[in-house]
């Protein structure tokens, strides 16, 4: 898990603030810190030290699990230094003790891929758009390098207006396209965003509404994810949003149709199924025992770092 996080280190900072439980005031964000001080001492939280490297290692980072982040910018794209180099760093990162190589590469880079491979025992981790990364494990023990990402977590946003009435959507592809299902608005939550902006974002993006934060209802999880995301488990969660306009502009790639639905229209829809779990997981957004949030700093350690908190409340309170 604390390898996973790695890739945290370069998100953003936020400033401290209160704890406060966010209710009608969720507007509320942490400001993104703008001192670079603050983000070190991110940084400094992970990495135990660097080398600058020389003619037989690569620069590098340590981190506090012995592991070595190669600096993507150092690798040599002519492969036969590559291929001597990489060599050389192998049995000096031996020497030291070191664990884990990380080893990334970008896209113009692709040529270095089978050397590291076959010749070197590297093994793919994951790929993003730019770049590969790669691994090896250097003792003779089992290896505890974190596999790839194995979630995905998406979001149901259960829009009401003044009225009452709730937001449903018709889309235009996927599997409730195929049999016209009108369902709330969902998505999938992007990296370094919270749950509850990722409800907000996928109402605004598929429906044009404006809404804000109310609640978090119930989750559930499924397995074997998609053709997208295959063999991944995705964490399903209905958020409780307030619409705060009320003029729908559905997304024409997205939406075949948006509108609002009186709670009777709702109920009367054949999906959900009542009593299926897709249906409990709506009706939970209108609980009496719902998830607030607010805003905590991991410790005074770390005062600069703040985290929303989902936490438990009745209704009545928020």
């Amino acid at each position: 898990m604390a390898w996973g996080r790695l890739a945290a280190v370069s998100r953003a900072c936020v400033k401290a603030l209160p704890a406060v439980s966010v209710g009608a005031a969720v507007s509320m964000k942490p400001a993104a810190c703008s001192s670079r001080d603050k983000a070190d001492k991110q940084h400094a939280f992970w990495i135990g030290g660097s080398s600058q490297g020389c003619s037989k290692t690569l620069p590098c980072k340590f981190d506090f699990y012995g592991g070595v982040i190669v600096d993507p910018a150092a690798v040599p794209a002519d492969e036969n230094t590559f291929r001597n180099i990489l060599a050389s760093s192998l049995d000096e990162w031996r020497k030291q003790g070191k664990r884990g190589v990380w080893l990334h590469l970008d896209i113009g880079a692709a040529t270095l891929v089978p050397i590291a491979a076959s010749e070197f025992g590297f093994e793919y981790h994951h790929a993003e758009k730019d770049y590969i990364m790669m691994t090896k494990w250097l003792p003779d023990s089992p290896n505890t390098l974190p596999a790839n990402a194995s979630h995905t977590v998406g979001v149901g946003a259960l829009v009401t207006n003044s009225e009452g009435k709730i937001l449903l959507v018709r889309e235009k592809s996927g599997p409730a396209a195929k049999f016209g299902f009108w369902k709330i608005p969902t998505g999938l939550v992007d990296a370094g965003e919270d749950i509850h902006e990722a409800a907000v974002r996928e109402v605004k993006e598929e429906t044009g509404i404006d809404a804000s934060f109310e609640c978090l209802g119930a989750f559930t999880m499924s397995h074997g994810g998609n053709l997208a995301h295959a063999r991944k488990s995705n964490l399903f969660f209905v958020v409780k949003c307030q619409a705060k306009t009320t003029e729908i502009q559905a997304c024409q790639s997205e939406i075949a149709e948006a509108r609002w639905f009186s709670r009777e229209e709702w109920l009367s829809l054949p999906f959900p199924e009542r009593g299926s779990i897709w249906d409990e997981l709506n009706q939970s957004a209108f609980a009496e025992d719902v998830l607030s949030m607010k805003i905590l700093p991991w410790g005074k350690s770390r005062p600069d770092s703040c985290r929303w908190l989902y936490y438990p409340v009745r209704r009545s309170a928020l």
